[in-house]
C-alpha cells in the first residue's frame, strides 16, 4: 500500500508499506544539487551534506554516529545533479530514533568552524580520489561537453577553489535557500504504521518549518554538442558519447530505456556483442539514459587500449549506423520488456531501492511512483514507436569526450556522428 500526504507546510510525505520486513528505510529528500548552484557555488550542495553530520544543538558528530550503531541501524546520505538525501535503515522498532535523529541533522546542525575546515580536507581528498579514477574524470567531461556553461554540466563534488574558501556563512546562506518544507520530501519504504509515522513526520518535521517554502524550480538545460578531453597517462582511452533525450517528466523515457537497453545496456545488447565479443576491443563498454527533469542522455561509454581506439570508434559507428537503419528486431523488443517488467519486481524487495523512487518521484514531480503503470507503459511500446525515436535521436549530433594520452587521433571520438 502507498500512502502520500501533504502538510500545511508544505512538506510532503510518500511511504509504501511492505509487509514482512522487520525493517524500514526513512528518507529525507531536498530538491537540490549541483545543477542548482551557481559557478561560484559549485560544490556546496554536496559539502552541505558532509557538514550536516558534524555536530547539531543536541548531539556531536561522534555521537551522530554511536546513536545509530547502538541500535545497529545504518545513516548515510549522497548528493547528485538534482537530488540531496538523508537516509536511515533500522528495525521497525526503532523509527522514532531515526526520524529524531535526521530532523536534528536538518534543522539544527551547527557548522562548526573548527569541523568545517576538517571537512574541507576531507571533500578535498575526494576530488583527488575522483580525479585518480579516469572513468570518474570521463563521466564529469561528457556532463561538461553535453552541457557546456551551463549548471547540469558541473561537478557534484564542485571546484576545489569554491571548497577551501567558502565560508560558515555562505554554505548557510545556501541551506537557507533550499532547505524548506516546500523543497523536501520525506520519503519511506518497510514494515511501519502509517499512523504512527504521520505523528512522527508532523512532530519531528513538519511542526519545525518556519519562514518562507518555495518549491525550487531546476534551471533550464539545453544539449550542446561540444567535445571536452583531459589527456592522463594511463593504460586505456576512455571515450564517452552522449545525445540528447527527453527528461525524467516525459512518456517517452520508457521508449528511451528500451533504446539503451537494446544499444549497450545488456549482455545481450549491440553492443556488448559485437565490440567485447565479437571483435574483442573492450572489456567496459555499455549505454545507459540519464534523466532529469525536462532534459536527458543516452550516453555511450568505452575503456579501450590506445591501439584499439580507432577501431573501437569504427565499430561502434557501424553499430549505431546499423541500429538506425535497421531498428531493433521483434525479438529485441520482447526481451527489453520483459527484463524491464521482472526488474522492477525484483527491485520491489529493497526498500532503500524503494524509498529513493518514491521519493524522487514525489520530490520533483509531486505523484507517486505507480509500478504497474510503468509496467503497463513498456508493454504497450511498439517497435515503430521505439525504431522511430532511436532514428530522432541518433541524428542529433552528439556530445563527446575523451580521457587518456595525448595522441594524434584522440578526437576521433567527437567525428562519430550519423
Amino acid at each position: 500500500m502507498i500512502y502520500t500526504k501533504k502538510y500545511p507546510c508544505g512538506l510532503r510525505l510518500v511511504a509504501k508499506k511492505m509487509d514482512g520486513l522487520f525493517t524500514v528505510s526513512f528518507g529525507v529528500m531536498i530538491n537540490v544539487g549541483s545543477r542548482n548552484e551557481s559557478p561560484q557555488e559549485n560544490g556546496y550542495a554536496h559539502f552541505l551534506e558532509h557538514m550536516l553530520f558534524k555536530g547539531t544543538k543536541r548531539r556531536t558528530a561522534v555521537q551522530i554516529n554511536e546513536e545509530m550503531d547502538d541500535i545497529g541501524a545504518t545513516i548515510n546520505a549522497y548528493t547528485s545533479k538534482d537530488v540531496t538525501c538523508f537516509y536511515t535503515r533500522s528495525v521497525s522498532e526503532d523509527l522514532e530514533k531515526c526520524v529524531d535523529l535526521l530532523s536534528d541533522l536538518y534543522f539544527n546542525s551547527q557548522f562548526p568552524e573548527k569541523e568545517m575546515e576538517k571537512e574541507k580536507a576531507v571533500v578535498m581528498e575526494e576530488i583527488n580520489m575522483c580525479e585518480d579514477s579516469p572513468s570518474d574524470v570521463s563521466q564529469d567531461l561528457i556532463f561538461k561537453a553535453a552541457f557546456h556553461n551551463q549548471p547540469l554540466g558541473q561537478t557534484i563534488l564542485g571546484l576545489p577553489h569554491n571548497i577551501e574558501y567558502c565560508d560558515r556563512h555562505s554554505i548557510i546562506k545556501f541551506k537557507n535557500s533550499h532547505y524548506n518544507a516546500a523543497n523536501t520530501v520525506i520519503s519511506v519504504a518497510g514494515n511501519f504504521c502509517f499512523e504512527q509515522l504521520d505523528e512522527l513526520v508532523q512532530r519531528y518535521f513538519a511542526d519545525n518549518f518556519t519562514g518562507e517554502s518555495v518549491f525550487v524550480k531546476a534551471p533550464k538545460a539545453e544539449v550542446t554538442s561540444e567535445f571536452a578531453h583531459k589527456f592522463k597517462d594511463i593504460e586505456q582511452c576512455h571515450a564517452e558519447l552522449a545525445f540528447g533525450c527527453c527528461g525524467a517528466d516525459s512518456e517517452q523515457r520508457c521508449a528511451v530505456n528500451v533504446i539503451s537497453v537494446v544499444l549497450g545496456g545488456s549482455t545481450s545488447s549491440r553492443m556488448f556483442r559485437t565490440i567485447r565479443e565479437e571483435k574483442g576491443l573492450a572489456y567496459e563498454v555499455f549505454s545507459a539514459p540519464s534523466f532529469y527533469s525536462k532534459v536527458g542522455l543516452i550516453e555511450i561509454y568505452a575503456a579501450v587500449a590506445p591501439d584499439k581506439y580507432d577501431a573501437y570508434c569504427d565499430a561502434l559507428h557501424t553499430v549505431l549506423k546499423d541500429f538506425v537503419e535497421k531498428g531493433i528486431t521483434d525479438r529485441e523488443l520482447a526481451r527489453v520488456k520483459t527484463q524491464a517488467e521482472k526488474g522492477m519486481l525484483m527491485g520491489t524487495e529493497s526498500s532503500l531501492a524503494l524509498m529513493r523512487l518514491y521519493g524522487k518521484k514525489m520530490l520533483q514531480q509531486n505523484v507517486a511512483f505507480d509500478i504497474k503503470k510503468e509496467a503497463e507503459t513498456y508493454l504497450a511500446l511498439s517497435k515503430e514507436q521505439v525504431n522511430g525515436l532511436a532514428a530522432e535521436i541518433f541524428s542529433r549530433k552528439p556530445a563527446s569526450s575523451y580521457v587518456g594520452r595525448q595522441t594524434d587521433n584522440f578526437d576521433a571520438v567527437s567525428r562519430l556522428a550519423l
